[in-house]
Order: C-alpha cells, then structure tokens, then sequence
C-alpha cells in the first residue's frame, strides 16, 4: 500500500540527484569563467588580478568535490551495525521472532543483530525502488531484552513487523537513501564552505530548501507508517501491552545510558569488562526499580506538532493505541526475554568498540568496578608527595584548617566538607590493603566500604556510618583523632605503613562521538581542499602553456595614392618582425612595395612609424633625406614603405 505521499517522495528521490546535477552544473561554470580570468591574466590579457577570483574557483571546485562525494558515496552499502545472531547463538530468541512474525502475518527477518540501543528496527534490501522485495534484518537492542516483559517485547517486535506487512521498508528504503543523500551533501558543503566568500553559501541555501521540502512530504509519509504499525503491534499483544512497551522506552534509555558511561566504559577505560553486560544491567535496574517505575508511569510531557518530525508524539501515539478495541491474545506461557542466550563477546566488541577489553565473570567485574568507583580521588592530594595515614592524623591532632585549605582556601566550610570525603577515601583505602574491609558497587552512587570486625561470636558488617562518625569527629576535634586510631588499631591497620598507591585517578567516561566527528571533518577538509588545489594548479599550467592566440586580422584599406604597378616590394626580414608575432612561423621574403607618403599625426615618432610600417628608423631617415634627424612636425608628409597595412 504504497500512499500518493510515498509516490511522491520517491519522486522527490529524483529531484535529489538532479539539484545534486544543477548545482554541480553551476560549480563548473563558476571554474569555468574563473579560469579563462587566471588564463587572460597569465598570457597577459589583463593587468589586474582579484584575490576573490581565486576564493570562488576555490570554493567552486570545493563544492563539485561535496557534491559528487556525497552522490556516489551514499549509493554504498553501508555495513550492518550490530553484532550477528546465529541461530545456534541464540534459539530461545530467534524463536521468539518467528512467532512474533507468524502472527502478524510476514515474512521473518533472515538476519538478526543486537545493538546498544534502547530500540528496534527493520530494514530491507529492497530493489527496483521498492518493487521486489530483498534480505530483511531486525535490529533489536540488548537493553530491552533486560527489562521488557515478553508480551511487551512482543508488541515491540509486531510494531517492527507492521512495517514489513505495510511495505514500509520497501518505499522507505528508497525514501531514507534520498534524505541521507541530502544530509551528506550537507555535512560535505558545511566542510567545503572554508571563506565567508566562498560561493558554497549559493549551494547551501540550494540544499536547504530542498532538505526542507523533501523532510516536509518524506515525514509526514514516515509518521503515517508509524500509527499503522502501532496498530499491528496492538493486533498481536494488545493495547495494553503495546502502550506499556512505549512508556518503558524512554525510562530504559536513561538507565542504559547511566549504565554504560558510569559503570561500562568507566571499567573498560581500565581494561575490563563483564562477560554478560545485560546480566549486570539486569542487577543495577533491581536496584532502581522504584525510580525507574515512576519514569514509565509517568505521563509523556505534550509536544509541539512538528511538520518535520520523523515520528508521531509520544502522547498522540498513546491516544490512539487507547482507543483500539483490539482483545489481547491469550497465552500459556511467556518466557523471561532477561534469561535468553546471545553471543556475549560480539556484543562486548559492539558496545565497546574503542577499548580492548577482557571479559571477566560477573563477581570479578562487579569487584573490579567497585575499587573502580571508590571514593578515592582526593586521597593523593590530603598525603601530599610522601606521606601516609600517620601523617595526616599527625596533623589533625593540630588542626584541620591547614588541611582544608588544600582543598579550598577560600571557603572553609567547603573545604571541611571535602577533606571529610578525602579522609573517608583514605582511611577506606587502607582499610581495604590491610584485608579488614572491602569495596560494595552500588548502583545509585560511589562504591560503599564494607567493613569486617573480628568478634568473639565470628565476623560481624559494621555498617559504613560507624566509621563516617570517627571520621567527622577526628576533623572536627583533635580529640576524636585518637579514638580514630583505636577503632584502626582494632581492625589491625597500621597507619604509619605506606601500602599500595592510592588509585586517586578519577576515570571520566569520554564520548569519543566529538573527536571522530572532527577526525571526519578535517579529513574532508583536507580532500575538498587537496582536489580544489590540484586544480588550481592544472588551471595556472594549462593558462601558461596555451599558446597565445593570434593577433587579429589587420583590416586592409586601399591607400588613396595610386601605386604603379611596375614597382616591386619585398616582405621584411625576421630580424624585423614584432615580438609578438609566433617564432614557429617561416618567414616570407619579397619586394617592397615603392614608398607612399602620409601625414604625419601628433604624437608620431620615427620609432613608432617604423615600428607600425615594418621597417626601421634608419630606412625612414634615408628615403626622406632626414640625415641623423629624428625631429617630425604634425602635418609634415613622410614617405614610408608597406603603406598597405594601414596600422594608424
């Protein structure tokens, strides 16, 4: 079911390619005329030359090479992201989507991928713009897997599956090149526009609108899709189900998000990782699970209606799925998707793609990312170079303003409050080496000291704010600095001994997002800018090897003296030709004709008559008894030979 709208865009398709062919088509006359301007100067033509004559060639040139890099370059197929699951890696899972796709009657994917996104997608190989159908692929991300239930997930896959039923894929395929032809022509005349200048800004504007117009019919035709698929999702899990799988969207996503920069990255950053990521993301959602229900309970904040929006608002999406009367099919059984297999360490290479990490057991990570998380980052900066514990209990019992000055000199309260968090670090890291306490991830903030006391009656966990107390008393008054010491000294610490380093490094999560994106523009700038240079250069080479072009043809005009016809003439010598004239031309000799006379005109000079009737100032002299005389007055007549070339 192909809509007029679809039709349209695909329509619109073809407007790309052809203002892609316009606009290049203008470039080149740009360089054209910009080079028969440098070509006229070099040869000689003209004697002026505009810094601005180079910035449009270079900028012309800049953009052709945008244009057609994004033409061709968005034709590619590009690779499938994702990590592939087999059949054999993951059964439970792929029999899930083939059930998913018998019941909303299509053809199932024949490839399945697991990403890191909070989100499903279909796509498809379509060919002939959308008429036969090619190799279908489901994205589906590991995050929903840890938190959907199975009804949900289903309703979740029958939405993606209405896309397939509804020929969404095909047309969309079709629709999503064009738009990505056009975001790339953008991306690449962005980069290319490298002077205020430069023509691109032409180009740019051209692009814009037409992205405008093309977003305008192309979305409304995605947004349309999207209420249909809803409504198959609805078919094949019910209202309910579909509605809750929405809401859960956006609550996942932000956990996820906490997930992998504060707990994944942050450990990969020190080489290691989970062997079963989803595991681990499964135990953080435990324990934020009334949080994370107030998120999908939660109404979705009302939306602008937006022309250019790829998708319907949250809330309108909501409203129709509310008012379906679709029954929800009833099941025996509904598996927990959390439990289902999948090819953990592709998934880990996916999920972090710029770090080489070893995957350890669930209890070793969750080991390893507590020491990770430690609260010990201010731990370096209270021993100062060389000390140790003893040290810094040394000089509370004189005062602790010294001490947060290091921190804030010039709020104190601040200061406090930060060595107090120093101190805690310190004396937990010391806890830790001497085998009495140990790191507690947690989930909701920095890790927990657990600390062990040996009792009569066996090993006792004291909790975390028995020592939080010592510690604000010892910087609070030099009096709770021994008690300090005491409660140390029964949990076998000794604080004069240095033990291992503090890791007082704090691991920052960094998006590398930004430093690819630059590596990709000042690659592109440099390609936009190599190409416009090595034509700027076969521009000026062409300009100086060209030969010049002939003088034009001198108008002939009969001279009023009638010459006798028994008078011979002779063509001047080489040595007597002007510099302009081509060398490669063989030099002619005959008779001249016999001398005529003219008048001479104000401003002539011997030099310049010679110069103009092909001969010399000598022969002039000669055929007009001048003698050495070079004097001439304006009426005065001359005899000259070559009278015919009329050159005055």
């Amino acid at each position: 079911m192909i809509t007029l709208r679809a039709v349209l865009a695909i329509l619109l398709l073809v407007g790309v390619y052809l203002t892609a062919l316009v606009a290049v088509a203008v470039a080149g006359a740009f360089v054209l005329l910009t080079a028969l301007v440098v070509q006229g100067y070099v040869q000689g033509e003209t004697s002026t030359f505009n810094a601005a004559i180079v910035i449009t060639m270079l900028g012309s040139v800049a953009a052709i090479a945008a244009l057609v890099g994004a033409i061709f370059t968005v034709n590619r197929a590009a690779d499938a992201d994702g990590a592939p699951v087999s059949e054999s890696d993951a059964p439970e899972l792929w029999a899930f989507v083939r059930e998913v796709a018998a019941e909303a009657g299509v053809r199932p994917p024949d490839e399945l991928r697991l990403d890191g996104e909070v989100n499903a997608s279909v796509s498809e190989d379509s060919r002939l713009l959308g008429l036969l159908p090619g190799r279908r692929r489901l994205n589906l991300g590991l995050p929903l897997l840890a938190e959907l239930t199975a009804n949900e997930l289903r309703a979740l896959l029958g939405h993606e599956f209405g896309h397939y039923l509804g020929w969404h894929t095909r047309v969309g395929s079709v629709v999503h090149r064009g738009y990505l032809a056009l975001d790339r022509i953008r991306g690449n005349l962005d980069y290319a526009d490298m002077h205020p200048q430069s023509p691109v800004w032409l180009f740019r504007l051209l692009i814009r609108v037409y992205t405008s117009l093309y977003a305008h019919v192309s979305f409304a035709v995605r947004r349309q899709q999207e209420f249909e698929a809803d409504a198959v999702a609805a078919r094949v899990a019910g209202p309910e189900a579909a509605a809750r799988a929405l809401r859960s969207l956006a609550a996942i996503d932000a956990h996820w998000q906490d997930f992998v920069q504060n707990y994944l990255v942050l450990t990969a950053a020190t080489g290691f990782a989970p062997e079963d990521p989803q595991a681990m993301f499964v135990a953080m959602l435990a324990e934020r699970r009334p949080a994370l229900d107030r998120l999908k309970a939660a109404d979705p904040e009302p939306e602008k209606r937006d022309a250019y929006a790829s998708h319907p608002s949250m809330a309108d999406r909501l409203a129709r799925l509310a008012d379906l009367r679709t029954e929800t099919p009833a099941r025996l059984h509904e598996p927990d998707p959390s439990t289902w297999a999948y090819p953990k360490p592709a998934l880990l290479r996916h999920l972090l793609p710029d770090h080489k990490v070893k995957s350890l057991p669930s209890a070793q990570w969750l080991d390893k990312a507590a020491r990770t998380a430690a609260p010990t980052s201010g731990s370096r900066l209270l021993l100062g170079a060389d000390g140790t514990l003893a040290t810094v209990l040394d000089q509370l019992e004189t005062g602790s303003a010294e001490l947060a000055a290091r921190f804030d000199a010039e709020d104190p309260h601040r200061g406090l409050a930060r060595l107090c968090e120093a101190l805690h670090g310190l004396v937990g890291h010391y806890l830790v080496e001497a085998g009495s306490a140990h790191w507690r991830l947690s989930w909701t903030g920095p890790s927990e000291l657990v600390v062990s006391e040996l009792r009569s009656d066996g090993v006792h966990v004291l909790p975390f704010a028995e020592l939080n107390s010592l510690v604000f008393d010892a910087v609070d008054h030099h009096s709770g600095v021994d008690r300090l010491r005491l409660h140390l000294a029964s949990l076998r610490v000794d604080p004069s001994r240095h033990y291992g380093p503090v890791d007082t490094t704090t691991l920052v999560a960094v998006d590398t997002t930004p430093i690819r994106r630059e590596r990709e523009r000042t690659r592109r700038v440099l390609a936009f800018g190599g190409v416009a240079l090595a034509l700027i250069v076969g521009i000026f080479v062409f300009a100086e090897v060209t030969p010049k072009p002939l003088p034009r043809a001198l108008t002939t005009v009969q001279p009023t003296l009638v010459v006798p016809p028994t008078t011979a003439f002779r063509y001047p010598t080489s040595d007597l030709l002007p510099s302009y004239l081509p060398t490669y031309f063989p030099t002619p000799s005959f008779d001249l004709l016999a001398p005529a006379p003219i008048t001479v005109r104000p401003g002539d000079t011997l030099d310049r008559l010679a110069a103009c009737y092909l001969t010399t100032v000598a022969e002039l002299q000669r055929l007009n008894d001048l003698g050495d005389s070079t004097a001439l007055k304006a009426g005065q007549t001359l005899l000259v030979p070559n009278a015919i070339l009329a050159c005055r």
